[in-house]
């Protein structure tokens, strides 16, 4: 009876055994497809979210910024002053945008007068950054960042490599080096109006993401350039420039869809870029596609059109089109892309249009997605492209005014 008991005994406990390394190897494995595959945050209300403005350089000149008033630094958290662009010896071409002493001097005089921070922006294509990232100029170009931070007294860098990779799969280790070596080098600075080291941003597109999800420690802000997100490339059709949602709408004759924003920041957050991290951008820019042909005698003057010959594209200041008195008092919405639109139906099909912009109704959807996705905050490009003059009134803001309303919410 004994030996028998004792056979039953060590059976039941090679099952448990057995069992327990099958429960340990379970978990083993779901540990690494968690790291492999990390979980989506989930949503949260961010309540005081960055609002990012770019001043272009080139708007202004050293004795005043004639669109900027107090209310719009009120408005904005951060001012980000457009822009150097690097040489391949690492030094910094402050000609090309009229990034001028002088009017270096009066942004940063006037952001701080307002109790903004200011950031550096450093920005160019590919083909300009790659010579000045690259290991043999790289120190180079990170001491001559430096010297402009600490001559004229910004409170960070804005670095705008676009894109950074060439093709949304692969890497950038000059990239990666670079950005990790810069923001080593700010950490040994301290800004005085915010009492920490400089601040490190960056705006980016959709191609970046993985390589912004490795470096989104270093980054203060990404912000997403989410606008200039649909031009008539071949197998395209007519669509929004900066659209919060596509309707599942797919490209004719493929499965994929076109671009929204909801699918850039899923992305995003797909590659692991944290929501408190990320900005959406938003432009005060009119985009038009014009003529092309979509049947015989007619061009373009709808969303979502196929067309036999491509129409041409432009862009213009919100500002422009409206003292051009080209966007008419009464215009569409489209509830799905969430942005306004207008048409020109012309007896010249060449003159044929579909043109999309923000007006406050979408500006309100994009700030309240923003805040109900808890992302970091919202970035403008840029800040003077509505200020239209008005002499009885000094200067209009009417897309900053929405702004600031739905801020206020």
């Amino acid at each position: 009876m004994f030996v028998e008991i004792t056979g039953q005994h060590d059976l039941m406990h090679k099952k448990y055994l057995a069992a327990a390394l099958l429960l340990i190897l379970l978990l083993l494995a779901a540990l690494w497809l968690l790291n492999r595959h990390p979980p989506l945050e989930s949503p949260q209300y961010n309540g005081h979210p960055w609002v990012t403005g770019y001043l272009p350089a080139y708007h202004h000149n050293g004795r005043e910024i004639p669109f900027m008033v107090p209310d719009d630094y009120a408005m904005l958290t951060h001012i980000a002053h457009a822009s150097v662009i690097p040489r391949p010896d690492g030094s910094l071409d402050t000609d090309t945008n009229s990034y001028l002493p002088e009017s270096r001097r009066k942004a940063v005089q006037s952001a701080h007068a307002n109790n903004r921070p200011i950031l550096l922006v450093i920005t160019g294509q590919h083909e300009q950054f790659s010579p000045a990232i690259s290991p043999t100029v790289q120190q180079a170009f990170i001491r001559n960042i430096l010297q402009i931070l600490d001559a004229d007294g910004y409170d960070g860098v804005d670095i705008d490599m676009e894109p950074v990779t060439l093709d949304e799969n692969q890497d950038n280790p000059d990239f990666r080096a670079f950005i990790t070596e810069l923001h080593k080098a700010l950490q040994t600075r301290t800004s005085p109006l915010l009492g920490r080291a400089p601040l490190l941003t960056t705006a980016t597109i959709i191609r970046d993401r993985h390589i912004m999800a490795q470096l989104a420690d270093k980054f203060d802000q990404i912000n997403l350039m989410s606008y200039d997100m649909a031009q008539p490339y071949e197998g395209w059709i007519s669509w929004f420039d900066s659209p919060l949602h596509n309707g599942g709408l797919v490209f004719p004759g493929f499965s994929h869809e076109v671009p929204s924003i909801e699918n850039w920041l899923n992305a995003f957050l797909e590659a692991g870029v944290p929501r408190r991290k990320l900005g959406l951008g938003i432009s005060f820019d009119v985009a038009c596609w014009q003529g092309g042909e979509t049947s015989v005698g007619q061009g373009v003057t709808l969303p979502r059109e196929s067309w036999r010959t491509p129409p041409s594209y432009f862009k213009r200041s919100y500002a422009d089109m409206r003292m051009q008195n080209r966007i008419p008092d009464t215009y569409q919405w489209d509830d799905v892309a969430q942005m306004a639109w207008f048409s020109a139906d012309a007896a010249d099909p060449a003159q044929d249009m579909f043109c999309n912009f923000n007006d406050a109704r979408a500006l309100a959807a994009k700030i309240d997605f923003a805040r109900q996705q808890g992302l970091g905050g919202i970035m403008i490009w840029e800040l003077a492209l509505d200020a239209m003059a008005q002499p009885a009134t000094g200067s209009s803001r009417p897309l900053r005014q929405a702004i600031e309303a739905e801020l206020q919410k």
